[in-house]
């Protein structure tokens, strides 16, 4: 059996909608149920079963809210099935929906995750499904498109599901309910606010599955529509921000360092893109500190108070206490592996931030965040060049475009540089008074 979940929350309008097309599913009515969860005690669904005539269908209400986690949470608990789809209440169901998400789970073995493709419609669309009339494929223009992946192609949809947690929504997607178990749920850390705990919940079942990005497929044909209601952006984009701290706490690595307002694809080619960064530079052996450590070391505090940006810590004394990302080290307390774009430390809690020849990796918005960061974070920042180090292609390489960089950060920032010979060139960046 397939368990369709479906969290509501002051939108019974929409919730009709919805149960009106999963009436009218091809896959048989015996093989699923409907799982509607009310988040708290709320009136407009007086009577809402009446719109779901036929259907399996179970409407639970929460003696008190508990947000987008709890109520999907408390959905699960409930549903029978093997595998449950999560649906939001103001997503209409195409009618080969539910058939989709079913054949795909009963055709294979072992955990696999469906995404769905949600098509975002306005007023001619809506009068359509108001009649339930089918939608031509000729009214879904570009602007209609899924928004995950709207205007890609599939070389660039295969390359965006490499991370395909960015974009594993709980409005149309399908997952193992053993699995869902297995990995404890949505964290309700969230509480009641908008945005990203579906991304959360699914990175965590990509981490149970062994990074495995190939366990998610995304069906251009498991189709819902989403149906217009009314939303406070800015409310919801100030929720979002507000979620930012919780997921960086809970996965403080690359995979949610870019996490931001910035379209999910452009978020998916930074964490691509730096992931390979990272693969290079441990093959390669570039960001060690031995080489540069004797001259490195006299420009260090005796202890802690400082994050070290390379490779190969357990070579060097590193200073009791302090933090680094080492990429050739396992991730843990004290070591994360992160570009800079955010650094788990308090303002000023740093007296130096360095980083020996990672930062010239970085690509140009992100260096300048880095450094907007790192100046946070420390006094000072301690950009170190070493000569003949082994960067990417497309990383800064010539004296030119140091010169530039350096011109370029004048404005903002007090710079110096430090030849110390052997090949080590030092830049100290510090915040410009006032």
């Amino acid at each position: 059996m397939l368990s369709v979940v479906i969290p509501t929350y002051n939108d019974a309008h929409c919730l009709e909608l919805t149960l009106r097309s999963l009436t009218g599913q091809t896959l048989p009515a015996e093989l699923f149920e409907i799982i509607v969860v009310k988040d708290g005690r709320l009136s407009g669904y007086e009577g809402i079963e009446r719109h779901g005539p036929g259907l399996n269908l179970r409407v639970e209400t929460l003696p008190q809210r508990r947000g987008r986690s709890g109520a999907r949470n408390a959905g699960i608990a409930l549903a029978s099935g093997a595998t449950v789809l999560f649906l939001d209440s103001d997503c209409y169901a195409d009618p080969q929906l539910l058939a989709r998400h079913h054949a795909f789970h009963t055709e294979r073995t072992g955990p696999y995750v469906l995404l769905g493709n949600r098509h975002e419609i306005d007023w001619p669309h809506l009068a359509l499904l108001l009649r339930d009339e089918p939608i031509p494929p000729d009214l879904l223009a570009t602007r209609h498109q899924d928004i995950k992946f709207a205007g890609l192609d599939a070389a660039e949809i295969a390359g965006c599901m490499q991370t395909p947690w960015l974009f594993a929504h709980s409005n149309n997607a399908s997952v193992p309910r053993n699995l869902l178990t297995a990995v404890g749920g949505f964290n309700e850390e969230f509480g009641k606010r908008w945005g990203w705990e579906d991304l959360e919940l699914f990175y965590r079942v990509y981490q149970h599955l062994d990074r495995r990005a190939e366990a998610f497929e995304y069906d251009l044909g498991a189709v819902s529509y989403h149906l217009p209601q009314h939303r406070d952006q800015v409310s919801y984009y100030q929720e979002m921000f507000e979620n930012r701290p919780v997921l960086r706490r809970l996965h403080n690595n690359i995979d949610w360092e870019f996490q931001s307002m910035l379209p999910a694809p452009e978020v998916s080619a930074k964490v691509r893109y730096y992931r390979a960064v990272i693969e290079q530079c441990v093959k390669a052996g570039t960001g060690r500190l031995a080489p540069v450590w004797p001259w490195l070391a006299r420009k260090l505090p005796p202890t802690g108070q400082v994050l070290l940006i390379g490779t190969g810590t357990g070579e060097v004394p590193v200073p009791e206490g302090a933090l680094t990302f080492d990429y050739q080290a396992p991730p843990g307390s004290g070591n994360y592996h992160l570009i800079g774009v955010n650094i788990p430390a308090g303002g000023g809690a740093l007296n130096r931030v360095v980083s020996v020849d990672v930062w010239r990796c970085l690509q140009w918005h992100d260096l300048c965040d880095f450094l907007h960061e790192a100046t946070r974070a420390a006094v000072q920042v301690l950009l170190v060049h070493t000569a003949g180090a082994e960067v990417p292609h497309d990383a800064m390489r010539t004296p030119a475009e140091i010169d530039y960089l350096l011109r370029a950060l004048a404005p903002a920032f007090h710079v110096t540089v430090e030849h110390a010979g052997s090949g080590i060139t030092g830049i100290t960046v510090r915040q410009r008074a006032g």
